[in-house]
């Protein structure tokens, strides 16, 4: 039992790595905000090549993706139940991503690969 334990434990970072890769999002907030009102955000890349966004809260909120290269805004949309999936299929290249409501927002860059 100890030696499954141990092996579980030495393969959960792996574990991780064959998941869908999450996005590195910073946050900038109002000043005036409160942080408690404020979601936080989770944004990941699936392995079909498109954005999910999730919040921890039902909240409302748009989020926008531009081609980091030519500052192109390639999708932008609104949600208000928490969850946003950009469906299209995002070709090889450098993004960033926007996620703003009432007094914050969150940004993040990503990269996709067609290996």
């Amino acid at each position: 039992m100890k030696k499954t334990l141990t092996f579980i434990a030495t393969m959960l970072p792996l574990i991780g790595l064959c998941g869908e890769p999450e996005i590195e999002l910073s946050e900038y907030l109002d000043p005036n905000e409160h942080k408690f009102e404020i979601p936080v955000f989770h944004a990941e890349i699936d392995l079909g090549r498109s954005v999910s966004v999730t919040a921890d809260k039902q909240s409302t909120f748009s989020v926008s993706i531009y081609d980091a290269s030519t500052s192109t805004l390639l999708y932008q949309g609104d949600t208000y139940d928490g969850y946003c999936h950009f469906t299209s299929t995002l070709p090889s290249g450098n993004y960033y991503i926007v996620i703003s409501g009432p007094g914050y927002s969150y940004e993040g860059e990503f990269v996709i690969n067609n290996d």
